[in-house]
């Protein structure tokens, strides 16, 4: 099992962008996603020699900014769940292809993935925590 941490606000997958340059038309991703997925990608080449082989279990957890109505001088503030953008599915589609040819060879290999979206606690900050491990069981478990 490998954990690590990536500091700082995470960034949603944005859509590909579209621009027509000597008449022809090219996509390219937005500086924003390519730059988060470019710091996942230099964070997991420290941690992983070469990518896993077999079925991946991935757990991310992301802790985004508090909104300053969550802010209190008096009050504990803990961990809060997060129910408004960026949205999860977006978050987590830029680490995965952060992830992808470093930590495993394609996302295809992840059959057990968890991720979460809260407001950090009033003493933490924002961040990104990404566990990567192998599945032990490759047998079918069915909870029928």
């Amino acid at each position: 099992m490998v954990t690590f941490v990536i500091k700082g606000i995470p960034k949603a997958k944005q859509r590909p962008r579209f621009a027509a340059r000597r008449g022809k038309v090219i996509a390219y991703t937005p500086k924003t996603t390519a730059s988060f997925e470019n710091l996942v990608k230099l964070k997991a080449e420290k941690e992983f020699l070469r990518p896993l082989e077999g079925t991946i279990s991935l757990a991310i957890r992301f802790y985004l900014p508090r909104p300053q109505r969550m802010i209190w001088k008096t009050r504990p503030m803990p961990e809060a769940c997060c129910d408004k953008r960026p949205d999860i599915d977006n978050l987590a589609k830029a680490v995965i292809d952060g992830l992808n040819g470093i930590a495993f060879r394609d996302d295809a290999q992840i059959a057990d993935l968890h991720v979460t979206k809260k407001y950090h606690a009033g003493d933490g900050e924002p961040k990104t925590v990404i566990i990567v491990d192998g599945v032990k069981n490759h047998g079918t478990q069915s909870s029928l």
